[in-house]
């Protein structure tokens, strides 16, 4: 499995991010069942990735369970509160 996340949020290096995932899957042979994208949640990202129609897996670290609270860890919160990054996962 591959997992890319702690680099960097991967969904705002986009099209780096799709073309390593298709190089991990044609030149290193790993499944796409097998790769998973960890992100904070750029809600619109997360949704042109499901419109990929990719089969791999979004992981959402949301830090905290209120807006206030994530909000206070994570400024871009203010841009993609919880309830529209939930709406992109619920998309995707």
């Amino acid at each position: 499995s591959v997992v890319l996340l702690g680099m960097g949020e991967p969904l705002a290096n986009y099209d780096n991010v799709l073309e390593a995932i298709r190089r991990i899957h044609s030149q290193l042979g790993i499944g796409r069942r097998h790769i998973t994208i960890s992100t904070v949640g750029l809600a619109p990202k997360m949704k042109r990735l499901a419109e990929e129609r990719l089969p791999i897996t979004l992981a959402i670290s949301l830090h905290a369970a209120t807006d206030e609270e994530r909000s206070a860890l994570l400024p871009m919160n203010n841009k993609y509160p919880i309830a529209e990054v939930m709406d992109a996962a619920r998309y995707y």
